[in-house]
Parts: structure tokens; C-alpha cells; sequence
């Protein structure tokens, strides 16, 4: 059986049976989701790089404590959501900029995949929904990130965040409805 092929669980069993090369494939599967979570709460994209690393290396160290009745992103989500936390009230910096989406930009387009017309104009776009985001209370901004960009479930979403399942579709919902506000009035501005 291939590795690809392997769920989760597999995996992790597999890794404390001592075939530690396999949580390379776990790394494979989540770096992404992992990143995407931490881009848009932070300013760096060093900084991002950074946590998403120090997750994995802290789910490594602490595999054995995974409970496989549960879902390994949702277990790996809140650790990155604990680093995320501490790093936050260490450095006291605030959440996502626009100098995290130029940086971002600038590397597609170091890449040749866009045109220059093509990148301002998705630069502006971009731009202007992260700041939506941005705006949003935390308390919002978080689950619904976690649902719309990172397409987790709600359920994950409610242990990620620990709170009632209902409480996570209120807010998602609350979020929704205020960057719908946001888009109507800037839309009229422009």
C-alpha cells in the first residue's frame, strides 16, 4: 500500500511504531492548511513560515498525545492556533497587513505567473478583502476564517475553537453578514 494512500491514523500509528520518515507525508498533507490558517493573522510572511514550523514540530513531539477518535487537522489547527496565541502576547503585534499580501503577490509574480496589469488589479482585490477580514471582530474573524478560507468543518471549527457547535454558526453567520456591509458600502464609495 502506498503512503498517499495511508489516513491519518495510519500514519500517526505507523510514525510511533517508529517509522518517523511518515510524518513527512502528514507534513505534506496539512503544511498548507497550516499556512493558510496563520497567513491571515499574521503581518510576516517569515513569521508564518516560522509557527507553521514550529507546529509540526510540536505535533511531532507530542504525536502520542493525539487521540484518534478525534480529527488530526482540528488537533493540529489548535496547536497552531496555541503558538499562534503565545507568539501574539510575546511580540504584542497585530493581525494580518497589506504588506503580507504584497509580499505574497510579489513572489507569484517573481514566478512569471501573472501580468503586471493582471497582479495590480488582483493586488487591489486582494487587498481590499483582507482588510474587510481584517476589520471584523476577532471573535468573528477567526471561525470564519477558519471556515471560508481553510474550508474546515464547523464541527472541527467548534473543537478547534472549543466552543458549542451553534455558537460557531452564529458567528460564521454574524461575519458573513458584516463583510456583506462592508462590500455594499465600499462598493457605493467606489
Amino acid at each position: 500500500m502506498n503512503k498517499e494512500n495511508f489516513s491519518d491514523n495510519e500514519l500517526i500509528k505507523s510514525v510511533l511504531d517508529g517509522e518517523i520518515d511518515l510524518f513527512g507525508e502528514l507534513i505534506d498533507r496539512y503544511e498548507k492548511l497550516v499556512f493558510s490558517f496563520l497567513l491571515t493573522r499574521l503581518k510576516n510572511l517569515q513569521e508564518v513560515e516560522d509557527i507553521a514550523q514550529e507546529t509540526f514540530v510540536k505535533a511531532f513531539r507530542h504525536l502520542k498525545s493525539f487521540d484518534c477518535d478525534k480529527k488530526f487537522t482540528a488537533w493540529l489547527l489548535t496547536i497552531a492556533r496555541n503558538i499562534l496565541i503565545d507568539h501574539v502576547r510575546k511580540s504584542a503585534r497585530s493581525f494580518a497587513s497589506t504588506d503580507l499580501v504584497t509580499e505574497v503577490l510579489q513572489k507569484e509574480e517573481d514566478k512569471g505567473q501573472t501580468n503586471p496589469q493582471a497582479l495590480a488589479l488582483k493586488k487591489e482585490s486582494f487587498t481590499k478583502v483582507v482588510e474587510m477580514i481584517n476589520e471584523l471582530p476577532e471573535e468573528v474573524r477567526e471561525p470564519f476564517v477558519l471556515r471560508i478560507v481553510n474550508e474546515i468543518s464547523y464541527q472541527e471549527i467548534s473543537e478547534i475553537l472549543d466552543l458549542p457547535l451553534q455558537t460557531v454558526k452564529n458567528r460564521i453567520f454574524k461575519a458573513r453578514t458584516l463583510l456583506r456591509e462592508k462590500r455594499d458600502k465600499y462598493e457605493e464609495m467606489s
